[in-house]
């Protein structure tokens, strides 16, 4: 396994994309205080995820991200990556090359990326552990590291002896399965105190099961009995339905009779209304004759009178 390149982009002092290729032997970067040498250490310290500002020289970790000049504006992400000859396998990628992607968005967004492939931190983390160049490795000394590692206390030094001796996977491997192990034990532990309620309710259970049992029974008995039930109504209605369409038949037959004999009357009616009027008429007739002949009368006699005397 080797370093071959590394990739940088709005990193801290590097607003345009660099990329340094790290060829066989020994590579150094030279230049000024202030040019930027720290800051290749901290972007590859950086991708392998670093999680503390504290290391990385910054107070938060938005300081990573190129934060503009009087010239040029600032940058919306920091992204470095890894390029990492793997045909050892020493990594565990089927792959003989492994690129190691880390960015960060000022939204406070982060993504890891192996071979495009977006992945956890945990993930970074196991892929590197007991290779030596892990972010908490021997491997990359920062400045002031070496007196940190002299005046670091023995639980602090053991950790790094143990990163460099490659015990350090197995021991986080123990320290995850203790982990998983309590985790089990407890959920154990609230699984019996479950089962040991439940087995409070098995009595009562087992009773509303047999009480919920018959009842299934005699709802079924129950329904065949409504069925039945609804058969016979059925046969019934049908019966009366019968009847009632013959009472109805001939009632209809009745009604077109008294309907025809209306006819018949009113047509009767008609006709004497008819008589009537003319009836009317005539009379209206003899009773003008009537005046007539008593004016006439009246006429008559009143000459009788006059020639009588």
């Amino acid at each position: 396994m080797r370093l071959k390149s590394i990739d940088v982009l709005g990193f801290k002092s590097f607003a345009d994309r660099i990329k340094l290729d790290f060829n066989d032997g020994i590579t150094a970067v030279v230049g000024p205080n202030g040019s930027g040498k720290s800051n290749v250490a901290d972007a590859v310290r950086w991708v392998l995820g670093e999680q503390s500002t504290k290391t990385l020289r910054g107070a938060k970790m938005e300081d990573v991200i190129f934060n503009g000049t009087q010239t040029r504006k600032s940058q919306g992400v920091a992204s470095v990556s890894l390029q990492i000859d793997n045909q050892d396998r020493t990594l565990m990628v089927d792959a003989d090359e492994v690129v190691i992607t880390r960015k960060l968005y000022r939204s406070g967004e982060s993504e890891y990326r192996i071979n495009g492939t977006q992945v956890r931190l945990k993930d970074i983390n196991e892929l590197f552990m007991d290779t030596g160049i892990g972010r908490d490795g021997y491997s990359i000394i920062g400045q002031g590291r070496v007196s940190e590692i002299v005046s670091a206390r023995s639980k602090e030094r053991r950790e790094i002896f143990e990163e460099a001796a490659g015990i350090s996977r197995f021991r986080y491997r123990k320290t995850e399965s203790e982990r998983r192990l309590q985790q089990a034990e407890e959920n154990l532990v609230r699984l019996r105190d479950i089962v040991a309620e439940l087995e409070a309710r098995v009595k009562p259970l087992r009773e509303q099961s047999q009480k919920a049992q018959k009842f299934l029974e005699l709802a079924q008995e129950k329904k065949s009995l409504d069925v039945s039930v609804w058969v016979y109504n059925l046969d019934e209605l049908k019966q009366k339905s019968s009847q009632v369409e013959d009472k109805l038949l001939i009632a209809q037959a009745q009604f077109d009779e008294a309907e025809e004999n209306a006819t018949q009357q009113e047509q009767l009616f008609l006709q004497e209304q008819e008589k009537v009027r003319e009836t009317t008429v005539l009379i209206d007739e003899i009773r003008l004759e009537i005046e007539e002949i008593t004016r006439c009368a009246s006429e008559s006699e009143s000459q009788i009178a006059v020639l009588n005397n």
